[in-house]
């Protein structure tokens, strides 16, 4: 019987020539990769086990992502504090407060590579996927895996979505992930599984546009997911990673899937995603009336180059609505840099945004605060009530075409006639 692609880099990672999906096995990942919310709790564990060492230091990072500053009020300071401290005594790689997301360290520092299997702490960095790597969220037994480098997993049962057609102008990725997350996510049919997403539509987007797909997948109901590794995929790994140490796998003709389906990108429209379930999605035109007193793009579904150049280009020219206040997070230094060299942080300072540092900022709540009453429209992952500040505020989700659209006007709108 064939493999797919998750089961084979599964697979190489056991020392093995064939898994079963929905079986148990013991792997050894390339990488493990942590954010600093958890790492106090996690560095407990390692201190009531008497363990205080990483056993291969060289394939675990830390990364402060979610609190890019520790500010006055929190206990954050303690938890960057300990995690920098652990990280350089032990020789692991560190990402300091403003480097970004996770998401965006591991691609873009080459620690995420065709074939290679990594246990995070988060199932949202399965855009890793873009390039042919394998994310894993194992939550808290990331420390397992930095002190015995292998732990146990469950193979997860290959899907298979096809992607044909072309997007529609003001149409994007986004809009494909919340239709996935309305079609699927109240449902088990993605249920321990890891979409590879495949089909001739892939070759028209981006890699960035590829991530926010990936990164989405999870909210569907799936645990991880791919992308095939094709000339735009390479490209950007042979600028990271010279040394050529990666394999690429593609899925056997004869490999079976527990659920197949496919997608046309050319029907699709615009969609935004109502507080406070992650399935009530519709399109954009179903919520016109809808006032909103903030905006926020950024996170680790839009917030990388090409989400940038879709605001810039909406708000090129344009002033923001008086009443209303927009956040932009680019996802990491890296980002940031090129949208300063393209212009792009000139036109948002113009427009009357606010740039703040790389990381997750708004999508937790960390920053963009809302007050009882209040409405926000973002990019963000999550629209449960108090997610972003009071209970009795809301948070409306979409793509960085409709945010933009909607700081401008101060209502939720469909941004194709700013693009005509």
């Amino acid at each position: 019987m064939g493999q797919s692609v998750s089961q084979k880099i599964i697979a190489r990672a056991t020392g093995r020539e064939y898994v079963e999906p929905g079986e148990y096995v013991i792997a050894t990942p390339d990488f493990t990769v942590c954010q600093e919310i958890s790492w106090p709790a996690r560095k407990a564990i390692m201190e009531r086990a008497g363990v205080n060492k990483i056993a291969n230091p060289e394939k675990v990072a830390f990364v402060i992502d979610h609190t890019t500053s520790a500010g006055m009020g929190t206990n954050y300071y303690k938890a960057h504090k300990e995690m920098k401290e652990f990280a350089l005594a032990n020789g692991a790689h560190f990402y300091g407060a403003g480097s970004g997301l996770r998401h965006l360290v591991m691609t873009e520092n080459a620690f995420a590579r065709p074939g290679g299997l990594i246990f995070s702490d988060e199932p949202n960095i399965a855009s890793v996927g873009v390039l042919g790597a394998l994310n894993i969220a194992i939550s808290s037994e990331v420390v397992v895996t930095q002190v015995s480098d292998s732990n146990w997993m469950m193979v997860p049962r290959p899907v298979r979505i096809k992607l044909h057609g072309k997007l529609p102008r003001g149409v994007t990725t986004r809009d494909l992930a919340q239709t996935l997350i309305r079609d699927f996510s109240q449902t088990d049919t993605l249920s321990q599984s890891c979409i590879e997403y495949c089909g001739p539509a892939i070759a028209d987007l981006g890699l960035d546009a590829r991530q926010t797909l990936l990164a989405c997948t999870y909210h569907a109901g799936a645990d991880t997911a791919l992308m095939p590794v094709d000339e735009k995929a390479m490209a950007y790994v042979q600028e990271r990673a010279p040394d050529g140490q990666y394999e690429v796998f593609e899925a056997d003709a004869d490999a079976e899937y527990a659920f197949e389906t496919s997608y046309d990108l050319s029907v699709l429209s615009p969609m935004v995603t109502a507080p406070p379930e992650l399935h009530n999605v519709s399109v954009v035109e179903d919520f016109s009336d809808q006032r909103i007193d903030q905006a926020a793009m950024g996170t680790c579904a839009n917030g990388r180059l090409e989400d940038l150049r879709i605001a810039a280009e909406i708000l090129k020219g344009r002033k923001i609505a008086p009443h209303v206040t927009f956040y932009i997070t680019p996802g990491s230094r890296e980002v940031y840099a090129n949208a300063a060299r393209e212009g792009l942080l000139e036109i948002f300072m113009q427009a009357g945004a606010t740039v703040l540092a790389p990381g997750c900022t708004t999508c937790w709540g960390y920053e963009g605060y809302m007050d009882a009453g209040e409405v926000q429209i973002s990019t963000h992952q999550m629209n449960y009530h108090g997610r972003n500040g009071s209970r009795d505020s809301l948070s409306f989700l979409s793509s960085p075409h409709v945010v933009a659209a909607s700081a401008i006007t101060g209502f939720i709108s469909d941004p194709r006639p700013m693009l005509a």
